[in-house]
């Protein structure tokens, strides 16, 4: 690719050269147009299934010869494998729940041939004991006892050779421990991870899983907590492994249980279904009423024909959200990259001369909302229609736009600057920000019309004023659907009713969903599938 450059280069000041030095310059650009980087060997994945059937199904051991000619043949064949990753490369073909009886055969091989296994292989073997520890049952006699000690002797040796471990070695040694006695010190071991790494989801849920089935409820609780806190979605096994320990005790069920729900509402987690189905048995069975239902356009649940609890945002929440906005997103050092302070000096000026609003509108979002490529004309006509709509219904609208939009045929901006203060930043310009700011500060009552969910700025207000921030968000955020052919828009309106796990009068709604998603979209859609809990 340089070659070519430097040709194109050349081709510019060719006047100037000789004849030579061209032909020479030809040459070389040709060879490397044709020229290939040569590829490393590496194992098809094809050809590693096949070495996993023809050596390793249906056998649970293989003989030293055996062990010894597969791994010279690894070696030998394939360029990316070398001695030291070899071992972990045939550890990975044992990796299956039925192979463990094969991968400590290997084991037991190297260390017959006086080789000790890397960090890696061990790291492999470890995730096998795993596997099939949660394949016999997840309980304290699904390993043997020698299964057991060979764990903790695979821990004892790492701790003794390194003082600080790696975060992949700290969480294979968790997956490992949660099989033992010694799980506990798995805790430990993923504050150590924290020294490099931000540990896994994984790493959370076998030690969170680990602690509700041992009855340590403080330790699951704390491990629930912390995984929220790093940003990350529980799964499904720390729930259920909880209900079935609280499930034992009939007396403290409703406490614990709601202890469960209120958790879900603090941090507004959906659950899924598996969840929903255990939680309903077991409210059925101890004579508790745990009904499927939905909630209506309304807010009202179709079987105990209660509506959801209102979103409802405090003067004093409202106060501090508006007031740290300013700061924490409007007057940023990326945003006056964007930006000017001048801008935003003018654009402050402005607001406190035109405001308050009862719609701010992000103009270019609109407009764009039904294609980028469409004609100006088409642009401008959507975005005085939906100022139309909300000028019929006697609103004050604050369009927010860019420059550019000046070019925007005269008809349709005219329209627009007749009936909605109008306010054109820098083309290159972040209006997003602007667009909040305007609303936040005209007052509670004032809604916005964007289809964007704003999230990065969401973040920067930190995980308090976050949570209020969404609240705000889901009720006071318009969009638009459609356009009719006859230039009628369709709006989606705001849901103004809680999505999320809560409590009216005696009874609680349990939102759920199907499957589990480790980053869920925040869209404020409201969920098909709900719980209907009465405790008796």
């Amino acid at each position: 690719m340089l070659c070519l450059n430097i040709f194109r280069q050349c081709k510019k000041i060719s006047p100037y050269l000789s004849s030579l030095q061209l032909q020479l310059i030809n040459h070389v650009a040709r060879k490397s147009s044709t020229y290939k980087r040569s590829q490393l060997s590496v194992p098809h994945t094809d050809h590693l299934l096949s070495v996993k059937k023809d050596l390793f199904e249906q056998r649970t051991e293989l003989s030293d010869s055996e062990w010894q000619e597969l791994r010279n043949n690894l070696i030998s064949k394939y360029k990316h494998i070398s001695y030291s990753n070899v071992d972990a490369i045939i550890l990975g073909l044992c990796g299956g729940t039925d192979q463990l009886s094969l991968a400590k055969s290997y084991v037991h091989y190297l260390r017959e041939c006086g080789l000790e296994p890397n960090l890696a292989s061990f790291g492999r073997l470890l995730r096998i004991y795993n596997s099939t520890y949660h394949k016999r049952g997840g309980n304290d006699t699904s390993l043997t006892p020698e299964e057991k000690q060979d764990i903790l002797d695979i821990y004892a040796k790492l701790r003794e050779r390194y003082e600080i471990l790696d975060a992949s070695t700290c969480e294979n040694l968790i997956y490992g421990l949660v099989c033992t006695k010694e799980w506990q010190t798995g805790v430990d071991l993923l504050n150590m991870s924290k020294l490099t790494s931000t540990p896994s989801i994984g790493a959370y849920t076998e030690l969170t899983v680990k602690a509700f089935a041992k009855g340590e409820l403080n330790i699951g609780w704390n491990l629930l907590e912390e995984t929220v806190a790093q940003g990350k979605e529980p799964k499904c096994e720390a729930y259920s492994a909880y209900l079935q320990y609280v499930a034992q005790e009939p007396l403290t069920l409703q406490c614990n249980l709601e202890k469960l729900f209120a958790f879900w509402e603090k941090y507004e987690l959906i659950i899924t279904a598996n969840v929903a189905k255990c939680i309903t048995e077991i409210l059925n069975n101890n004579l508790h009423n745990a009904e499927l239902s939905q909630i209506d356009a309304q807010g009202k649940c179709n079987q105990c024909k209660v509506h959801m609890r209102t979103v409802t945002i405090t003067d004093a929440e409202y106060a501090k959200l508006s007031n740290s906005f300013l700061n924490k997103v409007l007057i940023r050092n990326d945003v006056f990259q964007k930006s000017t302070p001048e801008e935003v000096e003018h654009f402050k000026r402005f607001v406190t001369k035109t405001a308050p609003y009862d719609c701010v509108i992000d103009g270019l979002n609109v407009a764009y909302s039904m294609g980028t490529k469409k004609p100006a004309k088409f642009l401008a006509s959507l975005l005085a229609n939906v100022v139309k709509h909300f000028k019929n219904q006697g609103k004050h609208v604050l369009v927010l736009g860019r420059k550019h939009m000046n070019n925007w045929p005269k008809d349709s901006m005219f329209y627009i600057r007749k009936n909605a203060s109008l306010f054109l930043t820098s083309n290159l310009s972040q209006d997003d920000p602007f667009l909040l700011y305007a609303t936040l500060k005209s007052g509670q009552s004032t809604d916005f019309f964007s289809r964007d969910m704003m999230r990065s700025h969401a973040f920067l207000l930190g995980n308090e004023l976050r949570n209020i921030f969404r609240h705000w968000q889901q009720v006071h955020q318009y969009s638009l659907i459609t356009q009719t052919d006859n230039g009628r828009i369709i709006v989606k309106e705001p849901t103004r009713y809680l999505l999320c796990t809560h409590k009216v009068q005696d009874t609680w709604h349990v939102p759920y969903k199907q499957s589990y998603s480790p980053n869920p979209a925040e869209l404020f859609e409201v969920p098909e599938s709900w719980l209907c809990i009465k405790f008796k």
